[in-house]
């Protein structure tokens, strides 16, 4: 009887170190040629120059959302959602050459929906209100879709490296809407 517990307890010990939380981090983010572009045409021509504000997220917006009880989606170790995403868009500004930190505009976000699929059909889905002390703004919406596997950690893993792309496709739409010009004015 005594092996029995013994096995037992061995057996259990070793499940729950095999099917233990892990955090699962998404790559760096890396600023895209055509949201580039698509800032130049609408700022540059114009000489017109932009700072970014704060970017927050709205109420219920869960800040570490879980994947398949893997464990939490950190976006980037070190820094909250709304900060990747404002950090992302300030890459995107700088390399487009229209971004300085004293602009006279300075735009700022609020991320109003956050959340994932790590099953088929796996996708991000993004709400983003943009705003700046020039321009009531406006809301831009992304379901950004992506591949995903059978096991957690991979699912997981797709996730998080998802998001980079996902945030390029969601500043893709805050720069390419009709009303982005006139966040700077």
């Amino acid at each position: 009887m005594n092996k029995k517990i013994g096995f037992s307890a061995v057996a259990i010990l070793a499940g729950l170190f095999v099917s233990g939380c892990e955090t699962t981090n998404s790559i760096p983010y890396k600023a895209s040629t055509a949201n580039v572009i698509q800032i130049q045409q609408a700022l540059q021509l114009h000489s017109k120059k932009v700072s970014v504000g704060a970017f927050t997220l709205a109420p219920g917006v869960e800040e570490s959302p879980l994947c398949r009880l893997n464990g939490p989606v950190k976006v980037a170790p070190g820094k909250t959602l709304p900060q990747f995403i404002q950090e992302a868009f300030q890459e995107e500004l700088f390399m487009a050459q229209v971004y300085q930190a004293s602009a006279p505009s300075i735009i700022q976000g609020r991320l109003e929906q956050l959340s994932f699929s790590s099953v088929t059909p796996a996708n991000w889905s993004m709400t983003l209100s943009v705003r700046s002390n020039t321009s009531e703004g406006y809301t831009v919406s992304v379901k950004y879709p992506f591949e995903t596997s059978w096991t957690a950690y991979s699912a997981c893993k797709n996730v998080a490296d998802a998001f980079g792309p996902a945030v390029q496709e969601l500043i893709k739409q805050v720069v390419s809407h009709p009303q982005f010009a006139a966040l700077a004015k």
